[in-house]
This record gives structure tokens, C-alpha cells and sequence, in this order.
């Protein structure tokens, strides 16, 4: 088992000595995913159609399993996103996008049936938020926006007071987008415990918290659990997960015919397929991103998720220490027990410092013009945290970063 920091199991971009600091935005490339990639264009090229049927085991070649690319979404599922969540066996499954997923679930009548309300707070990903505020029309459920406090927060006691006899589900984010704060378990436990009472259902949104430390699903008692691999897992694009809990009955209108019981009878009436982790697939799965997939959860549970955390605390301790010597206001917790893998500080004109840091090959990113955001990870050092707010320092009592020119060339950042 190595030991963090592992930057040599990465593939770096090609500024020199770069300080690669989104980890919250996109994983850097894991150094099997190209070898992975050769895998998918061979496999496509020597069995055509019957790849969907058996593939070489490129995954867990030391096993004995047989997988193709039908069954990919939830042999992976199984073997790689449920050991990131601590989850049961055959409660995990690849997704295309947290999007889809919370489409998907929001499509099933049995959500409705719970209810009439949706608890969720204004600090919301707008996956779920505007998911749900979309879906009011359609079905007869409508979401009840918990304001955040002063602080920008997650409302505990009025999202704790708003769960009722007409609750049909409660959707939070592990952790915040926005400010970085991590929901503490002891309260998600009593989410889940008030609106199980009132036979609600509980939806954890798990980007930035999962594969940034452990993570414990039948813990924290949620229904779903939800997030993707873009991020700290270094997954890319076009690789989400879902986490059903057992014994959970879900029949999505969204499903599509790879959902079906017998999608190659194509029967006139669809049926939902017996595994209920299927039913949340849609048309044709799209297989070359899940060749690379997990190459990044692999590196991560290879270090032991108790391991990634607290390097991650470190370094955001060593940054928090440089924010305090330099009068930055932060807007992440200072708390370790609600801190996640981000320090965001409070900084007027942070596009132009992010611009600035960009120039100087120190990469980060802001969020509205009043907020740098960073994420030192497993790859990354406590010199280069160092580094980083070194320029900081340079561009703040200089003011060097006010004459930057802003890219126009996107909206990423």
C-alpha cells in the first residue's frame, strides 16, 4: 500500500512545475487510463458487437470474472463505487450523470406516492435543486426551499422543522458547493430517522465527499446516494454512480429499454427489469468512458480512504494557516469535523486572481467573483500549498493581479 502524496500516478498538464489545486472541478488523468483507452479501441475492434456480451477482464484481471460491456455498469458498481461508499454488493451502479440519476428517480410514481413535499435547501446543487423545481409541474410534488443561514449554510433546524406528514423526500449535499462545509453525520442520521418516520425517502448528493475520505452509506441510512467520478476520483466525464438501498422499490418512467426485463424480446409493453439498480439505465450505456472509470477510485482505495483524509488535512491545515497570516477571510469551516477536501477564502476580485495564479501556473478557481477555491489532494505537497499563497501573497500587496486580462475563451474556470 503507498502512502500519499502519490503525484507520480498521475499524468500531468503540460505547464512546467504546475501546482494542480481543483480537485473539486476535475481529477488530473490517472496514468492507466491511456493503456485503459487502448483496451477499449482493441476490445471494439477484435469483438464488434460481442464485446457487449465478454471482454478480457481489464478491471480486476486477477479475477476469474466474466464481464462485457452489458453488464459494466453494475460490475463496477459492485467491485469498485461500493467500496467507496461502503456499500452492500449489488446496491451500486455507473450513471451517466447525477442529472439523469435525479431525473430519473423524480420520474418514480412511488416518489409521489410518499408525499406531496420536497425538503431541500437553496444551497443545493442545481442537479437537484432545479430538478426539482422542474419536476413540480409535472407531478404532484412540491419542493419546499430551506433558506441557508447567515453564514451561507445548510439550515439544520429548518431543514430538521420542515420534515412532515407530507414529506415525500429530503435531498441534501454531503457537502457544500459553495462553502466547502461537510453535513456531519450525526445529523444526516437524524434527517434520516425524521422523514423515515413519516415514510419519506432521503437523498444524499455525495460529490465532494466521496473519494475524499470514507464514507459509510448504511451509516448515515440514506435511500440514495448519488455523485460522480469527474472530481476527486479522476473518473472524467460521463462516470457517475448511484447507491440504492436494498430492498428499496423504485420504477422510473424515465427508464429506458437497457432498464427493461427483456430489452431483446422488444415486447410491445416494457417491463422493469428484476434488479432495480438497472431500471435507472436509459438507451444504449455509452462504454469507452467506463474503461477509465475507476482507474482513479483504484489509486484511492489502493492509499485506504482513511489515509487520502488525512492528507487532505493536512494540507488544508497548512492552508488555512497561510489564509490566517494573510488576514483571508474563510468561508470553509475551520473545524475538521466539518471541513471537506476545499478551502474557499473570501477575496475581492477573485477571478483576476485566479487569472493571476493561472499565469504563474498555480492552478485554482472562483466562484462569483468573491470566493478562490482550492483542493490540495493526493497529489499534491505541502510545498506546493506553500507555493500557492506565496503568489497569493505577491498578487494581494502588489495588486499585480488587477491588471490581468480575464479569458474570454469559456465560461470553466
Amino acid at each position: 500500500m503507498s502512502a500519499p502524496p502519490i503525484p507520480s500516478s498521475y499524468r500531468w498538464p503540460d505547464s512546467p512545475d504546475a501546482v494542480e489545486l481543483r480537485a473539486f472541478t476535475h481529477g488530473l488523468q490517472p496514468e492507466r487510463v491511456p493503456t485503459m483507452m487502448e483496451h477499449f479501441t482493441e476490445d471494439w475492434r477484435r469483438f464488434g458487437v460481442d464485446a457487449w456480451n465478454e471482454v478480457p477482464n481489464h478491471w480486476r484481471p486477477e479475477s476469474d470474472d466474466t464481464v462485457g460491456w452489458w453488464t459494466l455498469p453494475t460490475y463496477l458498481g459492485d467491485h469498485f463505487i461500493a467500496p467507496l461508499l461502503g456499500a452492500p454488493h449489488d446496491t451500486c451502479i455507473l450513471q451517466p450523470s447525477v442529472h439523469w440519476t435525479i431525473q430519473c428517480f423524480l420520474s418514480s410514481p412511488e416518489v409521489a406516492a410518499r408525499g406531496t413535499d420536497v425538503v431541500v435547501p437553496e444551497t443545493a446543487f442545481p442537479s437537484v435543486l432545479h430538478s426539482v423545481k422542474q419536476w413540480n409541474s409535472l407531478q404532484d410534488l412540491a419542493p419546499q426551499v430551506v433558506a441557508s443561514t447567515d453564514a451561507q449554510r445548510v439550515d439544520r433546524t429548518a431543514v430538521l422543522d420542515a420534515i412532515g406528514p407530507d414529506t415525500a423526500l429530503v435531498a441534501l449535499s454531503h457537502v457544500g458547493f459553495t462553502t466547502g462545509a461537510r453535513l456531519p453525520a450525526s445529523f444526516l442520521r437524524e434527517v434520516a430517522d425524521r422523514v423515515h418516520a413519516h415514510d419519506g425517502l432521503f437523498v444524499l448528493d455525495g460529490y465532494h465527499a466521496a473519494a475524499t475520505g470514507p464514507v459509510d452509506v448504511t451509516e448515515l441510512e440514506c435511500d440514495l446516494y448519488v455523485g460522480g467520478l469527474l472530481k476527486e476520483a479522476s473518473g472524467s466525464s460521463g462516470n457517475t454512480f448511484l447507491y440504492l438501498r436494498e430492498g428499496l422499490e423504485l420504477t422510473p418512467r424515465l427508464t429506458g429499454w437497457f432498464g427493461d426485463a427483456a430489452p431483446f424480446a422488444f415486447r410491445s409493453d416494457p417491463e422493469p427489469h428484476p434488479d432495480v439498480r438497472r431500471r435507472f439505465l436509459g438507451g444504449t450505456t455509452a462504454v469507452a468512458p467506463m474503461y477509465h472509470a475507476v482507474e482513479g477510485i483504484r489509486l484511492l482505495l489502493d492509499l485506504g480512504l482513511d489515509a487520502v483524509r488525512a492528507h487532505s488535512l493536512r494540507l488544508t491545515d497548512r492552508a488555512i494557516e497561510h489564509a490566517d497570516a494573510l488576514d483571508l477571510p474563510l468561508r470553509s469551516p475551520r473545524s475538521q469535523d466539518e471541513r471537506s477536501a476545499m478551502v474557499l477564502l473570501e477575496v475581492s476580485d477573485a477571478e483576476r486572481l485566479v487569472a493571476y495564479l493561472k499565469d504563474h501556473n498555480v492552478y485554482t478557481d472562483s466562484r462569483r467573483n468573491e470566493l478562490i477555491r482550492m483542493a490540495p489532494f493526493v497529489w499534491n505537497t505541502r510545498a506546493e500549498v506553500d507555493r500557492a499563497f506565496e503568489q497569493i501573497d505577491t498578487a494581494l500587496s502588489t495588486d499585480a493581479h488587477h491588471s490581468v486580462q480575464l479569458d474570454a475563451a469559456g465560461p470553466v474556470t
